[in-house]
C-alpha cells in the first residue's frame, strides 16, 4: 500500500454516502417489529450499527467489478444484520456492560432475551436471503455463518486456556471474524457480473482483511480508550481469553514471570495490571509487535486486489483497507 497518510474513515465512505444510505434504509425495514413486544428490542439493537465497514467492502468490492445492482444493497444488509447479531451474542459471552455507548442487550433484558434476539436477527438475515434470484448469497453465508459459529464455539471451549497456540488462535479468528469479510468480498464481485478468479481475489481481500481486523481489535481490548471505542475492553484478559499479544507476551516470559502472568490470566485482574511492573515493557514491544503482523496482513491483502480493475472505488477500496491497521475505535 502507498506510504501517504491514512485518510479517515469518514472521508472513505463519503464516496459512497448515497448507497450506505440505501443500505441504511433497507437495514431499517428489517429491523421493523412483526409483533409489538420486539419494537424496544430491535430499536435498541438497531443503533448498534456502528462503522459499517462490512457494508462498504461489498458496496466497493462490487462498484470496482462491475458496477452496484439491488442485489448488492441487500447483501450488504443481510451481511451487517448478522454481524449485528453476533454482537448481540458476543456481548453476553464475554458480559460485557456497552456496545456504542449502549447499554448492551443482555444488561437491559436479560441473558434469555439477548440470546433470542440475536437469532431472530439471523433468522431474519436469512430469510431475506433466500428472496434474492440467486441463491448464491444464501449458500455462501450459510457456510460463512457456521464458520462464525464454530470459531466462536471454539474459543469458548478454549476460555482459560494459557497455553493456547497462535495457531488455534489465527483459526479462531479465520472463523469468528474474517469468514463474513471473505464472504463479503466474494458475494460483491459475483453480483457484479465477475468471473471466479476475481472473486477469488476479493474473497482473499476479506480473508486478511478480516483477519487483522480481528487482530487490532484484540490489541485495543488491551490498551483503547473505552470513551473513544464506545465498549467495554479488558474483556479478554479479564474473562480469559488468549490473544495474539498476549500469547507472544507468554511465550517470551520464562521461570517465575511467566508462572505470575498464568496466575493473573482470566482472575478477573484489570488489564491495567499488565502494564505496571515486570509485565509493562515486553508486552508493549509484543503490542507493536502485533500491529505490525496486522499491517503485513493488510499489505499482504491489498495485493491480493491486483486483479481487480482500475477504478475510484479499487483505490478507495485500498483506502479502506489501509484504515483498518490504524483505526483506534
Amino acid at each position: 500500500m502507498p506510504e501517504t497518510p491514512s485518510p479517515t474513515l469518514e472521508s472513505i465512505l463519503s464516496r459512497i454516502r448515497p448507497e450506505l444510505a440505501r443500505v441504511d434504509r433497507w437495514l431499517d425495514r428489517q429491523f421493523e417489529p412483526d409483533h409489538p413486544a420486539l419494537a424496544p428490542l430491535l430499536a435498541h439493537a438497531a443503533r448498534f450499527r456502528g462503522k459499517r465497514i462490512r457494508a462498504a467492502q461489498v458496496l466497493l468490492v462490487g462498484s470496482a467489478c462491475g458496477g452496484l445492482t439491488e442485489a448488492h444493497i441487500a447483501v450488504a444488509g443481510i451481511i451487517e444484520m448478522i454481524h449485528a447479531a453476533t454482537l448481540v451474542h458476543d456481548d453476553l459471552l464475554d458480559e460485557a456492560e456497552q456496545r456504542r455507548g449502549l447499554a448492551c442487550v443482555h444488561l437491559e433484558w436479560g441473558s434469555h432475551t439477548a440470546v433470542l434476539l440475536g437469532d431472530w436477527i439471523y433468522a431474519r438475515a436469512f430469510q431475506r436471503s433466500t428472496e434474492l434470484d440467486d441463491p448464491t448469497c444464501s449458500r455462501v453465508l450459510a457456510r460463512a455463518t457456521g464458520r462464525v459459529c464454530r470459531g466462536e464455539i471454539h474459543q469458548n471451549l478454549t476460555r482459560g486456556d494459557f497455553e493456547l497456540t497462535e495457531e488455534d488462535y489465527l483459526a479462531q479468528i479465520d472463523g469468528k471474524t474474517a469468514a463474513l469479510y471473505q464472504a463479503g468480498g466474494f458475494l460483491a464481485a459475483h453480483y457484479a457480473g465477475a468471473g471466479g478468479d476475481l472473486a477469488a481475489a476479493a474473497g482473499r481481500h476479506g480473508l486478511l482483511a478480516g483477519r487483522a481486523f480481528q487482530i487490532i481489535d484484540d490489541v485495543l481490548d488491551l490498551e483503547g480508550d473505552e470513551e473513544r471505542t464506545g465498549k467495554s475492553l479488558g474483556t479478554d484478559w479479564a474473562r480469559g481469553k488468549m490473544t495474539l499479544p498476549l500469547i507472544r507476551l507468554r511465550d517470551r516470559l520464562t521461570g517465575p514471570e511467566r508462572r505470575r502472568l498464568g496466575q493473573a490470566f482470566g482472575s478477573g485482574a484489570d488489564r491495567s495490571v499488565l502494564f505496571r511492573g515486570e509485565f509493562a515493557d515486553p508486552l508493549r514491544e509484543e503490542i507493536e509487535a502485533t500491529k505490525s503482523e496486522a499491517m503485513r496482513l493488510l499489505d499482504e491483502a491489498a495485493g491480493a486486489l491486483a486483479p481487480l480493475p482500475a477504478h475510484p472505488a479499487r483505490e478507495a477500496l485500498l483506502e479502506l483497507t489501509r484504515f483498518l491497521g490504524t483505526r483506534r475505535r
